[in-house]
Order: structure tokens, then C-alpha cells, then sequence
């Protein structure tokens, strides 16, 4: 048994990402609606400083976000949280031009129409691809008792045909995962629209369905997109994570990376190099990367470990880009564009930053942010900043119109991106929970394993603190 009381009554938080702060305070908030003690919380960030991959960057008039970009407004729980910080007055919605989406294919930059008939006419897909998309109607669904997983490549074919999971499909998960689709699971990665197809049979009918009740009940239609109205902060993303270690106070420690973890009688002990100390807590909630946490519980359960580590991440360059407008020829009316894999550009796309978020960039001047590297790139990686931006420059000038050298420049890496829920992805994690049912009081947290987006880690920070509380005395 611990020897101090409060080791018995400790949550250790290990990650000071969004997942581990918008647990820990979920942590709090629900000892205080629930009217019970609060128990000692303790974060443990590796880094000095919080949010992991959110982090904004102020230089030179403008505004770049060093990963993510902002959540869509569709998500109760992300909206909670905004107003627990009191965050409400500091949102900054996207302009409506978010709402009109590109994609670089057969040579130029192409609106993606939402009306069925300017669809029908476009240039965005071959006129035979666009009839093999509508017979999705009558496709039949994937029965219930299929075997296996299915990746998100099998899954369009299946259902909208090859010229449309090519043209629309890619892409859509280019902007989400940076993905290779031939091996991400669809039901991981896109579980709505596999209940869509469970439920009404067909993705025309029940988006068609869900769209009526949408209109019913007064609400508007999304746009060429994901639901939800693209959000961000005055000042960027980096005002939330700023309000959480606000709000977290002490109980925040940076700099304090784990190393290994331990079991004893009453819990655990968490030993670091940069620890003052060892930490013991009757709770460990792994809010870190899945790579990071597998060498953590190594000495703890090796199989444990093994699953941890073996969940992918694919690699991803940001780079901003700051022109004078006048560089520009191109309106930059919209969001910005995607690419498909074989329209012939190894950028994947690109975000037209002063148009969705004005006042990111001086009035004269336009920022975009473009992403390079992925899945099935990873070998961008390997080329320096210069390489890089010479490449992403050579192909804004063919899409976009740009002429000339960018007045503002700046590289984010990250060799370790974004999780891949690959195919097996569930199997994966009823095998971790076959695991975690012999360690009590180990939680597994963060956007490994049930959702990448900010979104999802601020609806999954509940259950997550309710699994924690519940292995305290």
C-alpha cells in the first residue's frame, strides 16, 4: 500500500496535450457536479511548454498555426469547454468562403459544385465516373456479418465507384489523416458514414434523408465538407490551450517527461529523468502518442507495449507562405484546395489562411499554409526547408498563378503527425482493452485511438475521466 494518502488519492495525466489537459480538467469538473472530493490531479508534460501538436505562431504580421488549424462548431463538448474557459468572446468563425472547397485535378484548380447538376457538368470527374457514382443508389449494403475490416479504398470503390473515390475521397481523407486509404479502416476513421450506409442502404439516400431533417429543423446545409462551421481563436488555437494550463494551474508540471512505469500494491510509480521525484498515483492516464506511451508500460506488459507501438503515425510538413497579394492570381475565394495522388502534385494541398481567418495576414498580403509528406510520402521528409519550399513553390505557381519569391517563410515538422487507424483498428483496440483489464487504474487517453480531431479529444476527455475516478477509493 502507498504510504501517503494522497498517492492513493493521485490521477497522474501523463501528455499536456489537448486530450491530457481537457482530461484533467474534465477530471475536476466532475468530482465538483458529482459533489465528491477532488482528487490530486497532476499533469506531466516532456515539453516546456503545453498543447503538444496546437501551437500559434505570431511573426511579422502574421499568424501560422504549427498543426492544427481550428474544430468544426458541431461538437458539444468542444463548445462546453470553450464556454468553461470562458473562451466564448475570443471565437473567431471562419468566413464564409470556408464553405467553397477546391481540388487540383486534370491540370487546374476545379470549385467543387454541391448542386447535383453543376456536379453532373463539372470537370471534376469523367462524365462515366459520374454516372457509376450515382448508381450507388442501387449498390447493396455490406452485410452485417462480413468478415473482417475494410479499408476506406474498399469501401468507395465499393460503393461510388474508383473515378470517385480517386477524385473525391482521397483527397477528403488527405485533409483529415494524411493517409494512405488502401490501408486505413473505414469504420475507424469515417464511422458515420459507414452507419449511413448500415441504416439507409445507399450514402445518397441517407445523406439525401439527413439533409430534409437538417431543413426541418432550420439548420443549415454543410457545405463541400464535413458538417460544422470551421472555428479558431482570435489570436489562433493556441488561446485554448493557453486557458486549460490556466485553468489547470500547479497541477500542470512541464519539463517533466515519464519514462518508465511501474506497479506496485496501491498503484503506480512513474520514474523520469527529468522528474524531481518519482510520481505515485493510484490512476495513470497515458494522454501521450500512442509511441511515446508503448516504451512507457514496456517493463509493465510487454503486449501492451507492442500494440502501442505498432499503431502508425504518417509524417507531415506545414509550411507557411506569406506573398504580397498583388503575387497572387488567383482570387483565393474558398477554403483552398486539395489534390488527389495522381493529379500530378506532391503538395497535398493547400489552406488559404487571410481568406478563412482574415486578419492572419497584413491587408496587402495573403498567407497560405500548405502540407506536404503523408502516408504514402514520407520520403518528403527527408528534404530540407529550401528543398521543400522550392517544390511546394514550383506547384503553387502552376495552381495558383504565383509569381515571384514569398515575402514570409516559415517550416513546421512533424515526423510523427497524425495516428493512422489502420485496417484492424478495432480488433487493435479490443486487444488493448484485454490488456488494461490486468493493470486496474491504467486509462488510455488521447487521439490514438478513437478520433484525431480537437473535437473528438474534448468529447472523449469524459469518459476518460470517469475511468480514472473510478479505480480511486
Amino acid at each position: 500500500m502507498f504510504e501517503s494518502m494522497s498517492a492513493a488519492n493521485r490521477i497522474a495525466v501523463v501528455g499536456g496535450g489537448v486530450s491530457g489537459l481537457a482530461a484533467a480538467l474534465a477530471i475536476l469538473d466532475l468530482c465538483q457536479e458529482q459533489g465528491r472530493p477532488e482528487p490530486e490531479v497532476v499533469v506531466l508534460e516532456s515539453e516546456p511548454r503545453p498543447g503538444g501538436k496546437i501551437q500559434t505562431l505570431e511573426s511579422d504580421g502574421f499568424t501560422c498555426e504549427w498543426g492544427v488549424n481550428g474544430f468544426l462548431n458541431k461538437e458539444p463538448a468542444t463548445l462546453e469547454l470553450v464556454q468553461r474557459l470562458d473562451l466564448q468572446d475570443r471565437l473567431q468563425p471562419a468566413s464564409d468562403a470556408f464553405k467553397n472547397r477546391f481540388l487540383f485535378t486534370r491540370g487546374k484548380l476545379r470549385p467543387i459544385p454541391m448542386h447535383p447538376l453543376k456536379f453532373l457538368f463539372s470537370g471534376i470527374m469523367p462524365f462515366c465516373g459520374k454516372l457509376r457514382l450515382f448508381r450507388e443508389l442501387w449498390v447493396p449494403r455490406r452485410p452485417e456479418d462480413a468478415d473482417g475490416d475494410e479499408s476506406v479504398a474498399e469501401f468507395a470503390r465499393r460503393r461510388v465507384g474508383d473515378a470517385a473515390y480517386r477524385a473525391l475521397v482521397d483527397p477528403m481523407q488527405t485533409g483529415i489523416f494524411a493517409g494512405d486509404p488502401e490501408q486505413m479502416s473505414v469504420v475507424s476513421c469515417f464511422p458515420r458514414v459507414v452507419e449511413v450506409e448500415r441504416e439507409y442502404g445507399s450514402l445518397i439516400k441517407g445523406m439525401a434523408k439527413l439533409a430534409k431533417e437538417r431543413r426541418a429543423q432550420g439548420e443549415p446545409l454543410p457545405g463541400a465538407g464535413p458538417a460544422g462551421h470551421l472555428t479558431s481563436f482570435q489570436g489562433g488555437m493556441q488561446q485554448l490551450i493557453t486557458a486549460l494550463a490556466e485553468a489547470l494551474g500547479p497541477r500542470l508540471r512541464l519539463g517533466q517527461g515519464v519514462d518508465h512505469i511501474s506497479r506496485g500494491e496501491g498503484g503506480f510509480t512513474l520514474i523520469g529523468a527529468n522528474l524531481t521525484e518519482p510520481v505515485q498515483a493510484r490512476a495513470v492516464v497515458l494522454a501521450c502518442p500512442a509511441h511515446a506511451a508503448g516504451p512507457m508500460v514496456h517493463g509493465l506488459d510487454g503486449a501492451l507495449a507492442t500494440e502501442l507501438e505498432q499503431i502508425p503515425y504518417s509524417p507531415l510538413a506545414v509550411i507557411c507562405l506569406g506573398f504580397d497579394r498583388e503575387q497572387v492570381a488567383h482570387p483565393m475565394d474558398g477554403f483552398g484546395f486539395l489534390a488527389p495522388r495522381d493529379a500530378g502534385l506532391r503538395m497535398l494541398g493547400a489552406l488559404w489562411t487571410s481568406t478563412i481567418f482574415p486578419g492572419r495576414a497584413p491587408d496587402d498580403r495573403a498567407l497560405i499554409r500548405v502540407m506536404i509528406g503523408g502516408a504514402r510520402d514520407p520520403e518528403a521528409m527527408d528534404l530540407d526547408d529550401a528543398e521543400l519550399t522550392a517544390a511546394v513553390l514550383d506547384e503553387l505557381g502552376g495552381a495558383m498563378g504565383i509569381q515571384g519569391d514569398p515575402a514570409f517563410m516559415r517550416v513546421f515538422r512533424h515526423p510523427l503527425g497524425i495516428p493512422q487507424y489502420a485496417v484492424g483498428h478495432p480488433q487493435r483496440l479490443e486487444r488493448l482493452e484485454q490488456r488494461l483489464e490486468h493493470h486496474p487504474g491504467l486509462v488510455l487517453g488521447g487521439n490514438a485511438y478513437r478520433g484525431v480531431s480537437v473535437n473528438d479529444c474534448a468529447k472523449n476527455a469524459w469518459p476518460t475521466a470517469e475511468r480514472a475516478l473510478s479505480f480511486l477509493t
